[in-house]
């Protein structure tokens, strides 16, 4: 089974993709009552907590699953990478399963107001305390519409989740 928490959609269109590739039923963290097989969550990454995330737990009763994290940072820098894990094993105590990020999208026009303004403080920050090369990427789609989906993220979730039925 699949479960997603979504915000802005990246992380259900995952979700969908992925139970297309491995047949598997795909359900919102909304409608998720919990799973006698195994589960892969996938949850878009927020300012550093996962999207429906306590309300996964509650429904899992501390059963294993598999996390993929959807974020706009790109998981393949090693600093993004520790820090995607920091924060996923703040949000899921008791987790011990595999761990999975693919790279999201962003549309500046479709955010919350609060999102607005985190990204706005966001950018003072960085535009304050100097360009970072990490920093770089965010300023250059600052207040655009960028996608870095791809169903070629999730071909080592696939290849897992076929070596190993139970995460």
């Amino acid at each position: 089974m699949i479960v997603y928490g979504s915000q802005y959609g990246t992380a259900k269109w995952y979700a969908e993709k992925l139970g297309e590739k491995l047949g598997e039923h795909v359900v919102s963290v909304e409608s998720f009552h919990g799973a006698k097989e195994s589960v892969v969550f996938v949850s878009g990454l927020y300012a550093g907590g996962f999207k429906g995330a306590k309300k996964f737990q509650k429904r899992m009763n501390d059963k294993t699953f598999a996390l993929v994290s959807c974020g706009l940072a790109d998981p393949k820098e090693e600093k993004t990478r520790r820090e995607i894990e920091r924060n996923a094993r703040a949000a899921f105590k008791n987790w011990d399963g595999p761990l999975f990020c693919v790279r999201g999208a962003i549309d500046y026009k479709r955010l919350s107001v609060l999102h607005r303004v985190m990204m706005w403080m966001m950018k003072t920050m960085i535009v304050k305390k100097g360009l970072e090369a990490e920093s770089e990427g965010f300023l250059a789609t600052y207040g655009s519409r960028v996608s870095f989906c791809s169903e070629d993220q999730l071909d080592p979730i696939v290849a897992y989740r076929q070596k190993n039925e139970r995460f």
